[in-house]
């Protein structure tokens, strides 16, 4: 089975192909397989990270909403 990836460990594997690939011991072949795994890492960690900002957006919104409420309440 599987597991799961995750940010942490999308990164953790991004941070490898990136030691990997400047360590200049990949051929051109590897270093073009290499790269690509990093990119779609890299965009996995980017998707990640919009979804986590969207969130923080909507909570903050909700937040507002409710920080308004209580105002008129309190006036």
């Amino acid at each position: 089975m599987s597991e799961k990836l995750t940010f942490e460990k999308a990164n953790e594997k991004l941070e490898k192909l990136v030691q990997k690939m400047e360590s200049g011991e990949l051929s051109l072949e590897e270093s073009m397989k290499t790269y690509e795994e990093a990119f779609n890492l890299l965009s996995f960690c980017y998707k990640q990270l919009d979804d986590c900002k969207g969130q923080i957006v909507s909570i903050n919104t909700r937040l507002e909403e409710i920080n308004k409420k209580e105002e008129l309440f309190n006036d």
